[in-house]
């Protein structure tokens, strides 16, 4: 296994570290806390910051695998030439190495950016996926490994699978369990606890008495778009913290840029890192139709109103993971 790649991380996160006062958050917990306890794989969903890899961990350590390995894999970080000897393992003449499903026998594996796996390893992970069994790369002898598979992915999966990036089999078989991170701006009830555990933490972490902040500040982190959601409002907070004058935190200090319509800085190319035309255009159509169906709650009304036939609505929810 390759360190950068594939890491054994502590699981000391709990259901309880999330702070979940909003409706959609309280569903997805509950939701979680019952998926967390079967052993078929799992898909996380959700924007850039949203937290799926703590969400993963979560439901590792509410399962029964708790005192087993959990493995994170960054899958685009995985080397196209020894992506499978990393995933299976290798046998070469009387040497052999052990991949991190094997090495983590009995426990999890998070797949982290799932789509960024090459077609044809995709098809060795779903003959995994079904039976648990493995030959290492070199051999023909078969292994057997018991894993629960966890999987994420930023962009809605079904994009992918329509793009050729995504095996359709592949899709079916992670789209049994499914989880959806919402973005921090549809969560707005949970944006007061979350700035008061994270302005303890950091003021805990950089040394200093814990900064006040009125409601003024607390309306403002909420009125704010928050294009890379949970991360980048502890990102803001700690800003904040650290230019903290007279022991208050300041607007001005979060130095996030203004998301009026006709801002200066509205437009900002770090949102959309790493991907591509397509992907930031289903973004786009994605958070569109979350507030477009939030305002029309049935997919006759909605096709109504941006004027496209039903079919062609229901279609776009389903494949967005939409739904009330």
């Amino acid at each position: 296994m390759t360190e950068n790649t594939t890491r054994v991380q502590p699981t000391e996160i709990s259901f309880n570290d999330f702070i979940a006062e909003s409706p959609q958050m309280k569903a997805l917990v509950e939701k979680a806390k019952k998926f967390a306890l079967l052993d078929a794989p799992l898909l996380i969903q959700g924007e850039t910051g949203t937290g799926k890899d703590l969400l993963a961990k979560a439901c590792h350590q509410h399962s029964e695998r708790r005192h087993n390995k959990f493995i994170a894999v960054n899958c685009a970080g995985l080397p196209n030439e020894d992506a499978e000897s990393e995933m299976f393992g290798q046998a070469k003449g009387d040497k052999t190495t052990q991949g991190f499903f094997e090495y983590a026998d009995g426990g999890t594996v998070l797949l982290d950016g799932i789509a960024e796996l090459s077609l044809s390893l995709q098809a060795k992970l779903l003959r995994f996926l079904n039976d648990g069994t493995f030959r290492r790369v070199g051999e023909e002898q078969e292994h057997y490994a018991n894993v629960r598979v966890i999987c994420t992915s930023q962009v809605p999966l079904a994009r992918y699978v329509e793009q050729g990036k995504v095996r359709n089999d592949l899709f079916h078989r992670l789209n049994v369990l499914g989880l959806e991170l919402p973005p921090l701006h549809a969560r707005q009830d949970d944006i007061a606890p979350l700035t008061d555990l994270f302005v303890t933490q950091i003021s805990k972490n950089l040394g200093i008495f814990r900064p006040h902040f009125d409601q003024a500040f607390i309306d403002y982190l909420k009125n704010y778009q928050w294009q890379g959601n949970v991360r980048e409002l502890y990102n803001a907070l700690y800003r904040a913290c650290s230019l903290a004058e007279n022991n208050r935190l300041s607007v001005a200090g979060l130095n996030l840029s203004p998301t009026t319509p006709g801002a200066e800085n509205d437009f900002s190319l770090e949102q959309f890192d790493n991907l591509s035309l397509e992907q930031i255009m289903a973004d786009f159509e994605s958070r569109l139709l979350r507030e477009f169906y939030a305002r029309y709650p049935s997919t006759r009304k909605l096709a109504a109103r941006l004027g496209v036939s039903h079919t062609a609505i229901a279609n776009k929810l389903k494949q967005y993971g939409i739904s009330k």
